[in-house]
């Protein structure tokens, strides 16, 4: 890889990493004082369920499309010189998501007690209700969240994305305020404070967009050759890129089945592994696919290798740790992350996190994958292997619920082992057909990396058992500065332990990340001391 490239998709990677970390924390905000803060568990859970149903319909409708489609394309037309007749494609297909994304939020409204019929068998009648009534007041957001994600697609595709990454943070900031401002008045109002902010979401992001959109134009013209490209493209698209949410979908039906609070605890643990995998996986993910989709675009076949393999290691050498340190802390992570009351159930929460450990590793090289189809233009073999995937997770779920006693957990597992499959089908069928892979200098740093793992979990093992403090006893402040400490004080200890093993074991990414991190201190030491 060229120093050139390395050195902007590294600045790429950083910045769309850093503002992932800002967006997670922020999620987490919001996702702790609904937890928290609203009254009772009944609304918690309908809460929860209505916000997954919004969430899930713009995943399902359009979010897939703007990643898988979009940026390939619009950044082809743009690496050959041909923006404006890029743009012509990309006007077709901006105007057709938003004609169709109205419709079916009307639609969302209209047949939201079906919906939730569907989604929250489970669910009390009351409960129901509640559901039905947040998901028509949380609907139209979907709508701005997509037009959010239509210039996010066009941000990405110039190669500008500090304000594409950083955009949702502000989403979950008015939303975290909304819970914070409106819980008092009821729940209601706390989902009309989601849905401004949403509205707010699209206008900031707009602002910076509307300077890379000077050739839209409010015209759909349905044979250009672009169009239906992108329109081939975007269709499989998403669907492939849905199968997440599919997959989520169908632990929240199995899921309301179970007792009051399940619904959250699954919530809460789901959105806890995501925090590393959003981070670093999807982080690398979106800094990837423009980077990628060039090298395709201009047919540089050994450059989009060493790119994809790059990105595939960085991803692995950080969450294959992340992984094994949420199972060794998992009640400690949960109760500093969610314990602000006595309202949430630590123990449940932290034993399902603990089951989703298989899916943040195999959901981390997936979303490295997946770009690497998208940009070689191929969305139809993630969406066949998908559906497949989707059936896989329903048998798995229905299984672990009837013949084990493992509860909520079983559902993480089933989705875990599904993840799994899933990615271990999809790396062969890139290899296959276009040899992307170098699959044996994979694996042979992957066991290097999987060792320091394990010796690190060891050590967390024993020092987190040498801790004296229940993690489980009721909230208090002083108890939970000390849970903080704690945990801080472990985390440090375990980055520090395993990045020495992959250190002296020259793992190339570790000793880059090493190197540069001691060389940042230096200067830092340096500006201070200068300052002085």
């Amino acid at each position: 890889m060229k120093d050139t490239q390395k050195k902007r998709l590294t600045g790429a990677a950083v910045i769309v990493m850093s503002a992932i970390t800002v967006s997670r924390i922020t999620g987490f905000l919001r996702s702790t004082l609904i937890s928290n803060m609203l009254k009772s568990k009944t609304e918690t859970d309908a809460f929860i369920m209505a916000f997954s149903i919004t969430d899930l319909m713009y995943n399902l409708l359009v979010g897939g499309a703007i990643s898988a489609a979009l940026i390939p394309v619009l950044t082809g037309f743009i690496a050959r010189k041909e923006e404006e007749e890029g743009w012509k494609a990309v006007s077709t297909f901006i105007n057709i998501i938003i004609i169709a994304m109205v419709a079916i939020s009307s639609l969302g409204i209209i047949f939201s007690p079906q919906i939730v019929d569907v989604i929250a068998k489970g669910f009390a009648d009351e409960k129901k209700q509640l559901t039905v009534r947040l998901v028509r007041i949380l609907f139209p957001s979907v709508s701005f969240i997509m037009l959010a994600g239509i210039t996010n697609g066009v941000l990405n595709s110039y190669q500008r994305f500090a304000a594409a990454a950083y955009g949702p943070s502000l989403y979950n900031m008015g939303s975290a305020l909304s819970v914070l401002l409106l819980s008092r008045y009821g729940v209601e109002k706390v989902a009309l404070g989601f849905m401004c902010s949403a509205l707010f979401y699209f206008l900031f992001q707009l602002s910076f967009a509307i300077t890379n959109m000077k050739h839209y134009r409010p015209v759909i013209d349905l044979k250009h050759d672009g169009f239906r490209r992108l329109f081939k493209l975007a269709v499989p698209s998403l669907m492939a890129s849905s199968i997440t949410q599919v997959n989520l979908l169908i632990s929240n039906v199995f899921t309301s089945g179970f007792s009051e609070g399940s619904v959250t605890a699954l919530r809460n643990a789901n959105d806890t592994w995501q925090l590393p995998y959003g981070i670093f996986a999807m982080g690398m993910g979106v800094a990837l696919l423009p980077t990628l989709s060039e090298k395709s675009a201009l047919d540089q076949k050994d450059d989009f290798r060493n790119i994809l393999n790059k990105g595939l290691r960085t991803v692995l050498l950080l969450n294959i740790p992340s992984a094994v340190g949420l199972v060794v802390l998992n009640i400690p992570v949960i109760s500093a992350i969610y314990k602000w009351s006595d309202k949430v159930d630590i123990a449940t929460t932290g034993k399902i996190l603990a089951f989703y450990f298989v899916a943040l590793v195999s959901q981390s090289i997936l979303a490295i994958i997946n770009r690497a189809f998208y940009a070689i233009n191929d969305t139809k073999t993630p969406l066949y292997n998908g559906i497949i995937i989707i059936m896989t997770n329903a048998i798995f779920c229905q299984f672990f619920n009837s013949v084990t006693n493992l509860g909520v957990a079983g559902i993480a597992l089933a989705y875990s082992l599904s993840s799994l499959i899933n990615t271990c089908i999809l790396v062969a069928r890139l290899n296959n057909k276009i040899q992307a892979i170098r699959t044996n200098d994979l694996m042979k740093f992957i066991l290097k990396v999987s060792l320091a793992s394990a010796v690190m979990g060891l050590l967390l093992w024993a020092v987190n058992g040498l801790i004296p403090i229940d993690f489980l006893r009721p909230f208090s402040v002083v108890g939970k500065l000390i849970e903080l400490l704690y945990l801080l004080l472990e985390i440090l200890i375990g980055v520090v332990v395993y990045f020495s093993i992959v250190y002296l074991t020259k793992v190339e990414e570790a000793v880059e990340m090493v190197k540069t991190a001691l060389d940042k201190a230096r200067q830092c030491v340096r500006k201070i001391l200068k300052f002085f």
